[in-house]
């Protein structure tokens, strides 16, 4: 048998943080359904933090992070 999609080391969010991140410190996000519906959101020095994806700002900050990739 192959267990190679086990093998994927992919960073997963098992914790989500419960406070309001800074949107101008965020430069990358990545959605993910599995194992919770959640956001990780990559800020400038590199730091992966969880949130919700349901929350209003999360979002907001999708989108801001959207408009400057774009605005490159």
């Amino acid at each position: 048998g192959s267990a190679s999609s086990q093998s994927m080391r992919k960073y997963r969010c098992a914790t989500l943080s419960p406070k309001q991140l800074n949107i101008r410190n965020l430069v990358s996000y990545e959605r993910q359904q599995v194992p919770v519906d959640a956001v990780m959101f990559i800020t400038a020095k590199g730091i992966r933090i969880c949130v919700r994806a349901n929350q209003p700002w999360v979002q907001t900050a999708i989108s801001r992070i959207d408009e400057r990739r774009a605005a490159k």
